[in-house]
Order: structure tokens, then C-alpha cells, then sequence
């Protein structure tokens, strides 16, 4: 009895001391210093509301939320105590200010109006610290768009102008640029491939096209860049490391020639004279067919200003054996009898960068030509048209490839007007007019587009020299107008234009020629290619024998399988052609085809 006595007493105690310690409640929440933040905007941050117990730790995370939402620089949350156990909830705020201005500082390379378009922060708006990371995440990712690395070291309002939104921007800068490796080309020589230089914004698409630049050269074995920290400050310490290649060449022997087919030649040349990156070369031909010898001198010099205008210039006396065939697949010829033209004369150009990947051109040429070896009675036997041709050309070009002997992505455009003039003072064979003797002027103009696809990652500046898989397309077309002698026409025909047909099988005053290659890299220097071309040329002089033209628009398709080889002579290309026609041919060239 007893027992169950004081167990009531338990019990009846706990409950009194239950409804003694009633939770306090939340009467009032006052929100102060906030104007253009809304109260109620504060409010819907925190959990804490009016008639809920106060709860310390509620009101801790509060604060907390509160400042999160980044408009303020200061945020006081407490509790006052009111009679009956109450509480008053108290909220200061001290906002950041309306921006006013946005200062941007630091910035050299990117102009300040392209940065305050990619910020979040705006004029006319409540600063919010909350926009810090991701206007510095925007203003580093604007920098990487053009190449460069921007880091945003401050992005608040100034102190002394709280209006003022201050950006401080610190640009990476480039510390120095070396070369090592180099035995013999000179340190002026690589002064002018690299555009790079110290104390300038470090662009790492700058640096890449240097790399490129000298890789292109094909005066190097090895271009591998060294990139690492400078020592002090935000900024990069470049070198480029090589190894040098053999750029002079010294070759005697039996050669095949495209148009005479065996030929005994020497050429002595030197892609990188002395290591002044000068070109310079002399060779001399002589086919079995005899005629007489073929020579030329050539000398190319890339940098003959401070403005890397670059000259070339061709001095030569040529034999050539005019419809005699080409490569191994046979000899077809529309004339009965081959008979010689010898060009002698000279070329020189001048191309001056206009921009990063533009260029243009101002070349002229001038040839005596003299047609020989007409012994035969038939007309239809030979094309002489002897006298002088000048041509001055006016080009431009774009080259975005990525290695310009070898592409696997980029495109090349080429765009060029040639006024001419020929004096013939001799006509006979095939085209015996007479309305050409004397002087007459020409205008020929000329486009080409050449694009590079790669189902394969683009090369980097450190494995430029890795084959890719690659589909080429090329296109070329042009006009002539005015009295144009036979052999300054447009031709195509053969292993630069149209694969499977005889060399200059189609001609005319206008042409267009297009081909779609797949390459396949078996090993590094060694590719089989896939190929179709289609060409024509129409609107020229008219059949020669078997060789016939057309007046209009006319397509012809030649197809393929070929093979190219990279070796320390140079490029060369072996290509198994097959026409339209049923017929096929086997064209050897020495370089590539585009």
C-alpha cells in the first residue's frame, strides 16, 4: 500500500515539474537595417518563426543562412527576453551598397567591356558576395577562350567608395623564352619563328603556333616544349628543346621524270643554308630521249625584312617533252611524234604576313619558249607557239592547318588574279593562228579551298609528328579570258589533278577540279590513301588527235588506291588510277599531293 502511495507521489510530481518548464516562445522578430533587401526575403531564409520555442542553436544556424545569401557585410541575430518567458527576436543587417561603378584593373590583353559582359555582378544591383566566384570563374574561363590564364585576385567594393565595385585581374605573364638543342641554325633564325616573347601575356595558342611554326620548318628531327614555373611571379619560363635534322641534300642518279620518263639527274640543294633558314638549290636533268639538258636554280630566303616578308626566286632553262606520257601505265599521246618546248626564263615572289594565318602574294614570271623538234609533215604532230609569256600574280592565302606538310585538321584558301601578256612570234602544228602573232594580254583568275578532318583527338604541341587518320578535300577552280597562248591554259590531267588519265589530257579557259582523299597511317612515315578525283577543263583550243575537249561544263572521275612515304629526300607518293573510261594508270610524284 505504501509502495503504490509513493508512486502516485512520483508521478503526480514529474507532471508539475513538466507544466513548470514550458518551453519560452518567439513572439516578435524584428528585422533592422535592411533597405533594399525585403524583410520578407530575410524571413524565408530562417527556420526560426513567430510562436516556435526559442531554440539557440536554431538561431545560430539562422545567422549563419542569412549571411549566406551574401548582400551583407555584417549580420547581428540575438534574443531578447519579454515578460511571461517570451522572446524577441532581433535581426541587424549591415547591406553592401547598390553598385554604382564596376573598376576592372589589371586586364591588358582582354578589353574590359568583353569582361563586364560575362560578370554576374551589374550596375544598379545590391552587391552580392555570392557573385565573387562565379564573375571569377567567368573572367578566367573569357581569358582561357583567348589563350591566356586570368586569375581575379579581388572583387569587392572599395572602402573609401562603397559604390565602387573594384576587379583586380592578374594577367600570367612570360618570364623568358630560350632554345636548346640547336647545334646549328642560327638564334636570329628562331627570333623570328617565335612570336612569343618575354614580358609579354603568356597565350598558350601562341605559344602552340610557335611550336608549330618551327616544327613546319622540317628543319628538326625533334620540337618538344618545356614549359615550368618562374621563380618568382605569375609567370612561365618557355623553351623549346630540338634536334636538328639534315637539311642538305646531295643526290646522283636515275630519277623518272613525269613527262620523259627516265631521266639521269644531280641536285645539290640545302633547305637550311648555313642555318640561316635560307634555301637554296641547282639541279640539273637529262633525260634519254636526249634534246638537251633541263637546269635550275632556286634560292628562297623567309626572312628578308622585320616583317617576315619572304622572297623566292627561279632561274631556269627547261626541256620539256610536250604529250609524251607519264608514269608506268602506258604512253598515249594525242600527237603521232613527241617533240620538245624549251622554257628558259625566270620567277620571283614576295609573300608578307597580313595576319596571324593570312599572307599575300606579288609574283611575276617571264619564259622565252621555243618548240623544237618538229621534224615530221603532219600538223597534228606538234603545238608551237614560240615568243615570250610574262605573268604577274597578285595572291592571298589563310592557312589554319595544323601542320602545314602534313595536316589532319585546319583549312588552307587561296585566291589569286594574274594579268599576262604574250609575244609569239611563231605559230604552226595543230593551232596555226595566225591572230596570235604579236602582243595580246590575258586575265586569269584562280581559287582553291583545301579542309582536314580527323575522327582522332587534334595533335598537341608535343606529339606533332604522330599520323592521324585524315579525310582531305581539295577544290580548285578559275577562268581565263583573252587571247591566252595553248600552254598557259588551265590543264588537268595526271597526278596532281585527276589520277587514271594521261598528264594534260583535258584543257580549257576554264576549269575545276576537286578530289576527296581517306588516309590511313600504317606506320609513322607511311600512309595508304584512298582517293577519288573529279575534274574538267572546257572552253579552250579545240581536239588534238585522240584527245578530245569539250566546249561546256564537263565532269571526268578517276579513282584509287595510293601510297605515300616519308623520306629523309623529301615526300613521295605512289598512286594506282583508275578512269571513268575503263582505262587506269600508275602516277609516281615526288611531294605530296595537297
Amino acid at each position: 500500500m505504501f509502495k503504490r502511495i509513493w508512486q502516485v507521489f512520483l508521478i503526480l510530481t514529474l507532471v508539475c515539474s513538466a507544466f513548470a518548464q514550458q518551453p519560452s516562445i518567439i513572439t516578435e522578430i524584428d528585422i533592422r537595417g535592411n533597405t533594399a533587401v525585403t524583410k520578407d526575403a530575410i524571413l524565408s531564409r530562417m527556420r526560426t518563426k513567430v510562436g516556435q520555442p526559442y531554440v539557440q542553436a536554431q538561431l545560430d544556424q539562422d545567422k549563419l543562412a542569412v549571411e549566406n545569401m551574401g548582400f551583407f557585410k555584417a549580420v547581428d541575430v540575438r534574443a531578447i527576453p519579454l515578460e511571461g518567458d517570451n522572446w524577441k527576436i532581433l535581426v541587424e543587417v549591415s547591406e553592401y551598397p547598390v553598385v554604382k561603378e564596376i573598376r576592372i584593373v589589371g586586364n591588358t590583353v582582354m578589353k574590359t567591356e568583353e569582361l563586364l559582359k560575362v560578370i554576374t555582378v551589374q550596375v544598379g544591383q545590391p552587391f552580392n558576395l555570392t557573385e565573387q566566384r562565379p564573375s571569377a570563374e567567368a573572367i578566367f574561363k573569357a581569358y582561357s577562350a583567348k589563350g591566356y590564364f586570368g586569375l581575379v585576385e579581388q572583387l569587392e567594393p572599395l572602402e573609401d567608395s562603397p559604390g565602387t565595385v573594384s576587379i583586380v585581374v592578374r594577367e600570367m605573364m612570360v618570364n623568358s623564352v630560350g632554345v636548346q638543342g640547336n647545334t646549328r641554325t642560327k638564334s636570329r633564325v628562331f627570333d623570328r619563328l617565335i612570336k612569343t616573347r618575354p614580358g609579354e601575356v603568356y597565350n598558350i595558342k601562341k605559344w602552340d603556333d610557335d611550336l608549330r611554326r618551327i616544327f613546319s620548318t622540317q628543319w628538326f628531327e625533334k620540337v618538344v616544349p618545356v614549359e615550368t614555373d618562374a621563380p618568382q611571379g605569375f609567370a612561365k619560363d618557355l623553351v623549346v628543346d630540338v634536334k636538328e635534322a639534315r637539311t642538305g641534300d646531295a643526290v646522283v642518279g636515275l630519277s623518272v621524270d613525269p613527262r620523259s620518263n627516265f631521266a639521269g639527274s644531280i641536285r645539290l640543294s640545302d633547305r637550311n643554308f648555313r642555318g640561316t633558314g635560307q634555301t637554296v638549290g641547282i639541279s640539273y636533268l637529262q633525260t634519254i630521249s636526249g634534246g638537251g639538258a633541263s637546269i635550275d636554280l632556286d634560292y628562297t630566303n623567309p626572312f628578308i625584312d622585320n616583317r617576315d616578308t619572304s622572297l623566292s626566286v627561279s632561274l631556269y632553262s627547261r626541256l620539256l617533252y610536250r604529250f609524251s606520257g607519264s608514269g608506268f601505265g602506258g604512253s598515249s599521246s594525242p600527237t603521232d611524234e613527241r617533240f620538245t618546248e624549251r622554257r628558259t626564263g625566270g620567277a620571283f615572289s614576295l609573300t608578307r604576313p597580313l595576319s596571324a594565318n593570312t599572307s599575300g602574294t606579288v609574283g611575276l614570271r617571264f619564259e622565252g619558249i621555243k618548240t623544237s623538234d618538229l621534224g615530221t609533215t603532219n600538223a597534228n604532230s606538234f603545238i608551237q607557239q614560240d615568243g615570250d609569256v610574262g605573268v604577274l600574280t597578285i595572291g592571298w592565302n589563310r592557312n589554319t592547318r595544323d601542320v602545314d606538310f602534313d595536316p589532319a585538321r585546319g583549312d588552307y584558301v587561296l585566291a589569286s588574279i594574274e594579268p599576262g601578256y604574250s609575244n609569239i612570234k611563231r605559230v604552226g602544228g595543230a593551232f596555226p593562228d595566225t591572230s596570235l602573232l604579236g602582243n595580246s594580254t590575258f586575265l586569269r583568275g584562280t581559287v582553291e579551298y583545301r579542309t582536314y578532318w580527323s575522327d582522332q583527338a587534334p595533335r598537341t604541341s608535343r606529339e606533332l609528328d604522330q599520323p592521324r587518320r585524315v579525310l582531305a578535300f581539295r577544290a580548285r577552280g578559275g577562268t581565263v579570258t583573252g587571247k591566252v597562248p595553248f600552254f598557259e591554259q588551265y590543264f588537268v590531267g595526271g597526278a596532281e589533278s585527276l589520277r587514271g588519265y594521261q598528264d594534260d589530257r583535258f584543257w580549257g579557259k576554264t576549269f575545276l577540279a576537286t578530289t576527296l582523299e581517306y588516309r590511313y597511317p600504317i606506320q609513322k612515315s607511311f600512309n595508304a590513301v584512298a582517293f577519288i578525283d573529279a575534274a574538267g577543263a572546257w572552253g579552250g583550243y579545240g581536239a588534238v588527235n585522240d584527245f578530245s575537249q569539250s566546249s561546256k561544263f564537263k565532269m571526268n572521275v578517276g579513282y584509287g588506291l595510293g601510297f605515300s612515304f616519308r623520306t629523309p629526300l623529301g615526300p613521295i607518293r605512289l598512286d594506282f588510277g583508275f578512269n571513268s573510261r575503263g582505262g587506269s594508270r600508275t602516277h609516281f610524284l615526288i611531294g605530296t599531293s595537297f
